[in-house]
C-alpha cells in the first residue's frame, strides 16, 4: 500500500466477504514481495473466511524521472485454482513530473498495466480488478485523473480501483478522480509524526475514521475502507528526536543509543470498528479491506488466527495467564500462556508466592525476565521484564517461559500477572 513519505502517512490492504443484509465485502491484501510457501499456505488457510484477494503484482519507483519496475513472482496458475477471485495491485511511488494522458509516462504506465493483465490471463487467472496505489500529492489529483483515464481503456473489462487518503475527500478535484474509476479504497489508518518516544501512538483512531467514512459517504461514489492489521517500529535518537520507521522487513542497523518504540494495530479497537462498518456505514461503502494477510514469520502483524476471528465479525478475546509446570526434583517452570485470540504483550511483572516455611534453593529468569525478592516479604519473588528486553509478544495458543525455581520438593505456588510496574 501507500508508504507515504510525508505526514500523516497512511498504508493499506484486500479479501471480500458478505457481512450483512446488503452486499458488503471484506478484503485482505497479500502484500508480500516474495511469494514463499508460507504465503500460499496463509492464503489457503484464510480463503474459507473470505471471497477474494488482491496481491501486490508490481511496483514502480522513480529515479531521476525514470521508472524502476519491480514485478512480483506470484504464481498466477496456482492463484487461479484458489477458488476465489484475485485482484492485482500496481503500486506507484511519488511522482514529481508533469501529468498528461498521452505522454511518455502515461504510455509507460499503460504498458505496465497491459503486461500485468496479459501475464495473469496467460496463466489462467482473470483478475477481478486492477487497483492502482499511487503515492499522489493531494494537490495533484487532477493529474492523477489523467493517468486513470489513460489506463482504463487498456484494462478493458477489468475494473479499475484506486486507493485514496482522507485528505483527498475535501479536495475540489476528488469527485472527478473518483468518477474516472470503478471505485476507490479509503485508507483510514494513519500514523501522525511523533514528537517523541513517549507519545501515545495509534494506528487507527475509530472516531476520526468514522468522520472520514461519513465524509466519503457524502461523495456518493462506491468505496471500500482499509483497516490495519500491521505495525511499525519507530526509531528515536538518544535525545528523543524521531529518526525513521521500520515496517515488516528486516530492521535496519540503527545507530548506537537509538530508542525503539513499537506501534501495532489494536485488534479489539479495529474489530469493533469493522463491526460498526458492516452494519451502519453509508450506502456507498461496499466493504472492508484489511492490510495485510498475516504470514508465518511476521514480526509486527496480527496472528492469522486473529484475522480469521475478525473476518467472522467477532471481537478477539484477550486471555493471558501465568502457569507453573513441575518438573523433576522440585523444579518449577513458570510460563506465560496466551489462551486468547490475539497477540499479547509480555506483562511488566509476574509475582510468585509460596508459604513462608518453604525456601527456594535456586532460581533464575528467562526470555528477558529477571527475578527479585523483598526481604520484608519472605516467600515472594517478582519476575520483571529487564530494561531493553524489547517488544515481546505472545501469539494466541503460544507460551513463553519466563523463569524457574528449585525447591526441595513440590509446593503450592500462587502466580499473579501484573501489567504495569
Amino acid at each position: 500500500m501507500q508508504l507515504i513519505h510525508r505526514w500523516p502517512f497512511i498504508l493499506a490492504a484486500c479479501f471480500l466477504l458478505v457481512g450483512s443484509s446488503r452486499a458488503f465485502t471484506r478484503e485482505v491484501y497479500v502484500w508480500q514481495r516474495q511469494f514463499s510457501r508460507a504465503v500460499y499456505e496463509a492464503i489457503e488457510l484464510v480463503k474459507g473466511d473470505v471471497d477474494a484477494c488482491a496481491i501486490l503484482a508490481a511496483e514502480i519507483n522513480w529515479e531521476a524521472g525514470q521508472p524502476r519496475l519491480f514485478r512480483s513472482a506470484a504464481n498466477y496458475k496456482l492463484l487461479a485454482t484458489a477458488g476465489r477471485p484475485v485482484g492485482l495491485v500496481l503500486r506507484i511511488g511519488p511522482w514529481a513530473g508533469k501529468f498528461a494522458s498521452d505522454d511518455e509516462t502515461a504510455r509507460y504506465l499503460s504498458g505496465v498495466v497491459l503486461a500485468l493483465l496479459k501475464t495473469a490471463r496467460s496463466d489462467g487467472l482473470e483478475p477481478a480488478e486492477l487497483q492502482v496505489d499511487f503515492d499522489c500529492a493531494s494537490s495533484k489529483l487532477a493529474g492523477y485523473r489523467l493517468w486513470l483515464e489513460a489506463v482504463k481503456p487498456i484494462a478493458g473489462p477489468t475494473k479499475i480501483v484506486f486507493t485514496a487518503l482522507p485528505d483527498w475527500l475535501g479536495r475540489e478535484d476528488f469527485p472527478a478522480l473518483a468518477r474516472a474509476a470503478d471505485g476507490y479504497v479509503l485508507q483510514v489508518h494513519s500514523l501522525e509524526k511523533p514528537t517523541g518516544p513517549d507519545d501515545d501512538f495509534q494506528l487507527c483512531d475509530p472516531d476520526r475514521a468514522w468522520v472520514w467514512i461519513t465524509q466519503a459517504g457524502r461523495v456518493g461514489l462506491p468505496f471500500r475502507v482499509a483497516l490495519p492489521t500491521y505495525g511499525y517500529q519507530l526509531a528515536f535518537d538518544a535525545d528523543g528526536r524521531f529518526i525513521a520507521l521500520s515496517a515488516e522487513a528486516t530492521p535496519p542497523a540503527w545507530p548506537r543509543g537509538t530508542q525503539i518504540r513499537t506501534v501495532r494495530s489494536n485488534a479489539t479497537v479495529v474489530a469493533e470498528l469493522a463491526r460498526k462498518l458492516a452494519t451502519a456505514s453509508p450506502p456507498a461503502c461496499t466493504g472492508i479491506i484489511w492490510f495485510r494477510l498475516p504470514v508465518v514469520g511476521d514480526r509486527l502483524n496480527w496472528d492469522l488466527s486473529t484475522l480469521k476471528v475478525v473476518l467472522r465479525g467477532e471481537v478477539p478475546r484477550s486471555q493471558l495467564a501465568a502457569e507453573v509446570v513441575w518438573l523433576a526434583d522440585g523444579l518449577a517452570e513458570v510460563s506465560l500462556v496466551n489462551r486468547g485470540e490475539q497477540d499479547e504483550s509480555s506483562p511488566a511483572m509476574v509475582q510468585v508466592r509460596w508459604t513462608d516455611d518453604a525456601s527456594v534453593i535456586s532460581l533464575d529468569g528467562l526470555n528477558g525476565y529477571s527475578p527479585s525478592s523483598d526481604r520484608t516479604r519472605p516467600g515472594v519473588v517478582t519476575l520483571s521484564v529487564s530494561q531493553g528486553a524489547g517488544d515481546n509478544r505472545i501469539a494466541p495458543e503460544r507460551h513463553c517461559k519466563i523463569g524457574w525455581f528449585r525447591f526441595s520438593h513440590e509446593i503450592p505456588l500462587v502466580l499473579q500477572v501484573i501489567s504495569q510496574p
